[in-house]
């Protein structure tokens, strides 16, 4: 059986000083928004009783239309192309959409969501990529187009007028692709600019009408970004950006960085990440408790994938983060600029409008609502709704369009009030005699409750429900029941509000979670690669045969960044920074003889990293065993084109040698085989922490353990002797074994004793 838990990378950063410049690499989704562009569709402003709503021109599910403003009511404005969106509620309480626009912006009054008015415009230079965010009372706004920063003066909006305070350039800076807030601290920071190779540019507000350069983070181009004031863990209190960065081409870098920028003249690069069917990455958004990242990748879909595709990321380490998976709509339509609200996530998704997503499980979202701005078609093409913004409190969500300007809706879905997520922490093993703490996370929505959760736990016998402890903290928490040695105990959990019963897992209980039974774990081999301890390297390639050593890459073109166990060296396929992938062949990789012989269970693990998602991605990566020396092998693993696994990152893996063969012998042998056999393929490997466990099976010592008399048999009088010796923090009464006196304790008891004696 295969299990892989987790994986892990790093990379390094430089300063920007203001005097610094240079050219931005292009963003690759240029030319084919050219390629689709379309006319605007022109008419008068429409609200909900509109005649052509009421014709359902605009398919829709749980939302409800207030208005659109085509974008020929946009006077005073070259408006023939719509783009960007974002919000502004003003001091008074107004709500303002400030819309973005071919020649500059519009500011729209949208407090009476039925009847938006048009209170002003911004000219700016003539771009199709315009970008604007909101610190205080002031717009900052940046194209592709030049005139730097537009610095908007929004004091006077509810009088009807928006100032332009100046054009902002300086030291050779014109032109910029996205910016972004930290809205926590009020920091601005430019993304994709013609200056710091593109990367993420601070931009100093000390007055707000007259920014400056201060600093960055210049590795690579920035296409997009979110910076956020940390608030658990290492990285409490210091602020981090999740960057969406590097670039389309021949030799790719897209994917995930993260850097601590708290001190802009000096950030960090402490993660990278690559993903799997990579094509561009281009915006992301953290779920609503931050452990997870959502990404959307612009050129994936009609190319590597057929559907919409958004990554799901695992960011609560930020310096480990991990691929979890993707959720989709089903359409084949290209994924843009998405959000996150109180669970809720809502996906501008070009050629198929505005998708909303049930976020609270944050990794899997369920879709609830849509609204399709682009009638007739759901094709990967570049036409459509643009972006969103889905923050103001009246719950209006502004939807911009390139092609039919700005529309406003309602969200009307009917929401679950509670969801259950699996701990990080499920146990893989438990004792025999039972007291394992076994928790889950339950997530209610505001104002609703449920009725507690219950384990149902299968110890031989059919399923059989435990209660589980309210930790107060949203979690809840059970012991695991008594067992034999060596059997595998399979539980899920049920949780109901009343009205929903929901299962973990959600097939349970034809699916469900399980743990070896097990009471020792004795190491017999174990390799860090600190050492030479007699593997061997063979097969033909032109370059990147395998090598043992620190690794020297900072996580490009996916190579791993560091080892997987934190001992330094690991094997890797051509350890040399930059172009260091294997080419012209395959090369293997062959541990000596291990022992698998002896008393229990031989577990064998390792962890393994591969990355096959950069240029052509139609290579496979090939484990194999022998017990016989390498007199004969058989497979273990593959991990072939468009495996998650193939995304890069360090995965661990598990296996049961039992299994595999009848008699496991003292000349285990294990090969990776890693090659590159097809065209214009990037492929990048590495092992680490190869390891064999016999795990010990001998039965639990005391058969009745809640037997606290002695008797033989289990009444009150056993309750009784469990609480006074609990009371009296005896050892008898540390049922879990963590040397302390707690709840799981006497959940442990009350399981033993509901199991009886046998």
């Amino acid at each position: 059986m295969r299990f892989m838990p987790s994986r892990r990378s790093l990379s390094l950063s430089l300063a920007l000083s203001c005097g610094l410049t240079s050219t931005a690499i292009a963003h690759d989704d240029d030319y084919r928004k050219l390629l689709d562009k379309q006319s605007a569709v022109i008419g008068p402003i429409w609200t909900a009783d509109s005649e052509n709503v009421q014709r359902g021109l605009f398919d829709s599910q749980n939302m409800t239309f207030l208005a659109q403003i085509p974008l020929n009511n946009f006077s005073g404005v070259n408006s023939t192309f719509g783009n960007d969106c974002w919000g502004y509620v003003s001091p008074s309480g107004r709500e303002y959409v400030i819309m973005g626009l071919y020649g500059g912006y519009a500011f729209v009054d949208i407090t009476n969501p039925t009847s938006p008015v048009i209170v002003d415009t911004v000219v700016g230079p003539g771009s199709d990529w315009h970008d604007v965010k909101v610190v205080g009372e002031y717009a900052y706004g940046v194209s592709e187009g030049g005139s730097g920063i537009q610095v908007m003066d929004m004091s006077n909006i509810d009088s009807g007028n928006v100032t332009l305070v100046r054009n902002w350039t300086t030291g050779g800076y014109t032109k910029t692709h996205n910016i972004v807030t930290n809205e926590e601290t009020g920091t601005l920071w430019l993304a994709g600019a013609n200056i710091g190779n593109g990367g993420l540019i601070h931009i100093d507000l000390s007055n707000p009408e007259l920014p400056s350069i201060d600093g960055g983070w210049t590795e690579m181009y920035v296409h997009d970004a979110q910076v956020v004031t940390w608030q658990d863990g290492e990285y409490a209190g210091r602020e981090l950006a999740f960057l969406c960065a590097g670039f389309s081409g021949g030799f790719s870098e897209t994917g995930l960085r993260i850097a601590d920028v708290t001190n802009p003249n000096n950030p960090v690069t402490i993660a990278t990440l690559f993903y799997p069917n990579a094509g561009y990455s281009h915006q992301a958004w953290l779920s609503t408790d931050r452990k997870y990242l959502y990404l959307n990748d612009e050129l994936d879909e009609g190319n590597s994938v057929s559907v919409t595709t958004t990554r799901v990321i695992n960011v609560e380490d930020p310096a480990n983060p991990f691929f979890v998976g993707t959720f989709t709509t089903g359409k084949a339509a290209i994924d843009h600029n998405l959000y996150t609200r109180d669970y809720v996530i809502y996906q501008a998704n070009y050629r198929s409008g505005l998708r909303v997503f049930d976020g609270l499980d944050p990794t899997n979202p369920v879709e609830v609502a849509y609204f399709d701005t682009y009638p007739g078609s759901d094709a990967a093409s570049f036409n459509g709704a643009w972006s969103n913004y889905p923050f103001f409190p009246s719950g209006t969500i502004a939807i911009s369009d390139i092609e039919r300007g700005l529309f406003l809706v309602r969200l009307d879905a009917d929401l679950d009030g509670f969801a259950l997520q699996q701990s990080n922490e499920m146990p893989s093993s438990v004792e025999p005699a039972g007291g394992n703490p076994i928790s889950v996370n339950a997530i209610t929505r505001e104002g609703a409750s449920i009725n507690g959760v219950t384990m149902f736990a299968d110890t031989g016998s059919g399923f059989t429900p435990i209660a589980m402890s309210d930790n107060g903290d949203g979690t809840y928490s059970a012991a695991s029941p008594m067992i034999d040695c060596g059997e595998t105990l399979e539980y899920y959990f049920e949780a109901s509000d009343g009205d929903t019963t929901k299962r973990l897992p959600a097939n349970a209980p034809s699916g469900f979670f399980s743990a070896s039974v097990a009471s020792d774990f004795t190491e017999v081999f174990a390799d860090n690669f600190e050492t030479n301890q007699g593997w061997s390297v063979t097969g033909s390639v032109s370059d990147g045969a395998w090598e043992r050593g620190i690794p020297a890459g900072s996580g490009g073109r996916g190579d791993p960044a560091s080892d997987y166990d934190g001992s330094g060296r690991c094997y890797l396929t051509d350890n040399v920074e930059g172009n260091s992938d294997v080419d012209g062949g395959t090369t293997t990789l062959t541990s000596p003889a291990m022992d698998a012989t002896g008393e229990g269970i031989p577990m064998l693990t390792y962890a393994l990293w591969y990355s096959n998602n950069v240029g052509e991605v139609d290579d496979t990566m090939f484990v194999d065993i022998s017990n016989n020396n390498g007199g004969n092998w058989q497979s273990l693993d593959t991990i072939g084109p468009g495996d998650p696994a193939a995304g890069g990152g360090w995965n661990e893996y598990s296996f049961d040698l039992s299994q595999i063969f009848t008699n496991p012998s003292s000349q285990v042998r294990i090969r990776f085989r890693a090659g590159d056999t097809g065209v214009g393929s990037v492929v990048e490997a590495g092992v680490d922490a190869v390891q064999i466990e016999l795990v010990s099976c001998e039965n639990a010592s005391n058969p009745c353990p809640a037997d606290f008399t002695g008797e033989g048999s289990l009444n009150f009088l056993d309750v009784s002797a469990f609480l006074t010796a609990f009371g009296n923090q005896d050892p008898s009464a540390d049922f879990t074994g963590e040397g302390s006196f707690n709840f799981l304790d006497v959940s442990a008891f009350l399981t033993a004793f509901a199991n009886g004696c046998p």
